[in-house]
C-alpha cells in the first residue's frame, strides 16, 4: 500500500488508503445534549406559559367569533347547555393553529362518551382548515404561541 497516495490515482488500494486519512479522527468526539423531544429546537412561543393574557377582551372575542363558524353543537345532547372544555391550542409564527388538545381537568373527563363527543367537536373547530388561520394580532405573530380557549354551548 501506499503511505501517500497519488492525488488522481485509479487504484482501488490508494482510493481506499485516502478514504481512511478523510475518516481518521484527530480528535475524540465532543458531546453534546440532545435537544427536547417534539417540536421545534428554539420555536420561540411560551412553553411554560400561558399567551392568551397578551389578547385584549376584544381580540380573543374576535378569535372566539372567527372559531365559532366552525363549531357544531349536536343540539339534542343529553344536558348540552351543561357541557364545557377547555382546550389548549398551539399555533405557529403565522397564526395557524397547528395542534388542539383537551387541557387541564378536562382531559380526566374525556372517558364520559358525551364529553368525548363536546370536546373532540371543538377540538375539529379550532382545526378546520377554515377556521384554524386565527386572526391573531401583531403584537403576538412572528412566534409560536400557546392560547387557551373555552368551548361553552
Amino acid at each position: 500500500m501506499t503511505k501517500n497516495p497519488a492525488p488522481n490515482s485509479s487504484s482501488v488500494e490508494n482510493t481506499l488508503e485516502k478514504l481512511k486519512q478523510q475518516l481518521a479522527q484527530s480528535q475524540p468526539p465532543k458531546t453534546r445534549p440532545n435537544p427536547q423531544a417534539g417540536g421545534q429546537p428554539n420555536g420561540g412561543g411560551n412553553p411554560l406559559a400561558n399567551d392568551t393574557a397578551a389578547l385584549s377582551a376584544d381580540q380573543r372575542g374576535a378569535i372566539g367569533d372567527h372559531v365559532r363558524e366552525c363549531w357544531t353543537k349536536d343540539a339534542g345532547a343529553l344536558d348540552i347547555d351543561k357541557q364545557r372544555v377547555l382546550l389548549t391550542v398551539t399555533t405557529d409564527a403565522g397564526g395557524m393553529a397547528r395542534k388542539a388538545e383537551v387541557a387541564g381537568g378536562d382531559v380526566a373527563r374525556m372517558g364520559d362518551p358525551r364529553f368525548r363527543a363536546f370536546a373532540e367537536r371543538a377540538v375539529r373547530a379550532i382545526m378546520d382548515p377554515r377556521c384554524a388561520n386565527l386572526p391573531l394580532p401583531n403584537n403576538v405573530l412572528g412566534r409560536i404561541n400557546v392560547l387557551t380557549f373555552r368551548f361553552t354551548p
